[in-house]
């Protein structure tokens, strides 16, 4: 027992690597390999994790920023980075899960994307693959089970909890009614699938 907490206690007096451009690329091509990332992520991640070894050695912030943002920009000509891959993957992803226009563009922000590459990933879904809120909301019912998809009939105060719940994920008070009153699944299938051929 006593030999295990001796290794811990020795780890944790250990000083950190000092940073260099070396050590960013291995820690960057470590974390890329584990995990797809934004270059917003990916500089984030790699200031995070040197942040002991910045303030151990007293080097300067805005020097490994740079090399940081240089390091970036070669994995971007490279063809390792890509943002707007990224974003495009990210909102099909989201698409596949029902989720709202609005959450999607909202989810495409916050991860530090630009408003060009949130537009873009945007425009991949709806133009290329068909996607709407309508779809977003009739996949939300068939995973959530709501609507023609209770074995029981629906009740006025579960009717009102299903509406609030695909408010809360964006979708329109209308839209989310609409379908809500939707009696078949076929009907609710067809707006997800298409309907079927003749």
């Amino acid at each position: 027992m006593s030999g295990g907490s001796d290794k811990k206690a020795e780890k944790k007096k250990r000083p950190p690597k000092e940073v260099t451009p070396t050590l960013l690329r291995e820690q960057a091509l470590r974390y890329l390999d584990r995990f797809a990332a934004t270059t917003h992520k990916l500089k984030r991640h790699l200031l995070n994790k040197n942040r002991r070894a910045i303030e151990h050695y007293g080097q300067d912030v805005e020097t490994i920023e740079q090399q940081i943002d240089q390091l970036i920009e070669r994995f971007e000509k490279q063809g390792i980075l890509d943002d707007q891959l990224y974003a495009n993957g990210k909102a099909r992803s989201m698409a596949r899960q029902g989720k709202s226009l609005r959450q999607i563009k909202g989810k495409l922000y916050s991860l530090g994307l630009s408003e060009q590459e949130t537009s873009t990933a945007e425009e991949e879904i709806v133009d290329s693959e068909g996607y709407s809120d309508q779809v977003g909301a009739a996949k939300l019912i068939r995973r959530r089970r709501f609507g023609p998809y209770k074995e029981t009939p629906p009740m006025a105060e579960r009717r009102e909890k299903e509406l609030m719940a695909l408010v809360r994920n964006g979708f329109d008070f209308e839209l989310s009614s609409k379908l809500l009153s939707i009696e078949t699944i076929d009907e609710l299938e067809d707006i997800i699938f298409g309907p079927p051929d003749d």
